[in-house]
């Protein structure tokens, strides 16, 4: 039965991957696909540490899954004589947006264009009659996909097509978490954007496409800072309370507020690794702060977090609910720490969390 791992942060998802190559039969072909750079680069440090590294498990990126499976060997069944020469990577502007035809899908160099390259794979499914579904099926066992959260539009599509194929699916992720995404410019499947991404995969269970594993254990912070992070999540999408398996304890935990006047103090006792919105985030000046969407997958003793008014709005007022990006971000800014998260803000007292003073 194909299975779908939804679990927090620190809730060792890529682990489940590595531990499942571990214990399942070794004549089985699996490939692992996750979406970033980094992602692939631990899966495979990981396979080499559990002497897991062989011809029977690939790691792969999504992009590359999609080239060398689908577009290389089945272009020509939907677009004639048309060469394919690499990924064009789209970031900012779409220059495909208002093209028809494989226009929208290739550069006059021959370059497939990331934002539609999902879309034109459902195509070539579709025109060879899933021919490539059936190479895939002759490839491997297993297809196992890591940090699936960073699907959306077409790229759920095509999940949902392997989903009913013969190869046995493994998805981890967490869709808290939902900060990236394959591409901005893709409107299918729009509905199952950021968190509600949740829906898609309960569906995909009702349909009887496979089961949902909701894994409600961390073992990367402590109980009051993944409190934290789950109070800042909507309630209407039932996401399970988690506990904490992190025990170890220092002489600073939990989650504090302080004030910009004792910032700099706090800075140098602790030593946080500091997160900001984005370049425009007012900090201390003198210090850095990493955005927030550039600190997913770091695990660090402590966090301090400039927060956006919104934020702060909601630590105020549990029911005040952030928008499900900046609830994505927040959690992933907060569930970085192990002992301690601090929070700036401009009046402490006005908060129901502890504050720190020197």
């Amino acid at each position: 039965m194909n299975k779908v791992i939804l679990a927090p942060a620190g809730g060792r998802k890529t682990q489940s991957i590595i531990d499942l190559c571990l214990s399942g039969e070794d004549t089985k072909k699996r490939l692992i696909i996750t979406y970033t750079t980094t992602g692939q680069n631990v899966i495979v440090e990981r396979l080499w540490q559990n002497k897991k590294i062989n011809s029977d498990v690939e790691v792969n990126g999504w992009y590359s899954f999609l080239l060398h499976h689908f577009i290389y060997p089945y272009i020509n069944d939907l677009y004639s004589n048309q060469i394919v020469t690499g990924l064009h990577f789209v970031e900012g502007r779409d220059p495909s947006l208002y093209k028809g035809g494989r226009e929208k899908y290739f550069d006059t160099s021959g370059r497939v264009y990331s934002s539609n390259i999902s879309r034109l794979v459902v195509e070539i499914i579709k025109a060879s009659n899933e021919a490539c579904i059936d190479r895939l099926e002759g490839i491997y066992d297993e297809i196992h996909f890591d940090e699936v959260q960073d699907l959306v539009g077409n790229d759920l599509e095509i999940l949902r097509i392997l989903l009913k194929s013969e190869l046995r699916i493994i998805a981890v992720g967490d869709v808290r978490q939902s900060i990236l995404r394959t591409s901005r410019s893709d409107r299918k499947n729009k509905k199952y954007n950021g968190l509600q991404k949740i829906l898609w995969f309960k569906e995909m269970e009702c349909q009887g496409l496979c089961e949902i594993e909701e894994v409600a254990t961390t073992w990367r912070c402590n109980q009051s800072i993944i409190d934290l992070a789950d109070s800042i999540l909507p309630e209407d999408l039932d996401f399970p309370a988690t506990k904490s398996e992190q025990k170890y304890e220092t002489d600073h935990d939990g989650v504090f507020v302080l004030s910009w006047n004792n910032l700099k103090t706090y800075i140098e006792t602790f030593n946080p690794e500091c997160y900001k919105y984005n370049v425009n985030s007012k900090i201390l000046e003198g210090t850095d702060a990493m955005n927030f969407g550039l600190c997913k997958g770091k695990t660090v003793p402590r966090v301090l977090i400039y927060p956006t008014k919104d934020m702060e709005k909601s630590l105020k007022n549990s029911k005040t609910m952030l928008k499900d990006q900046t609830a994505s971000l927040f959690y992933v800014a907060i569930t970085r720490a192990m002992y301690s998260v601090a929070i700036v803000v401009n009046k402490p007292r006005d908060f129901d969390i502890t504050e720190w003073t020197p």
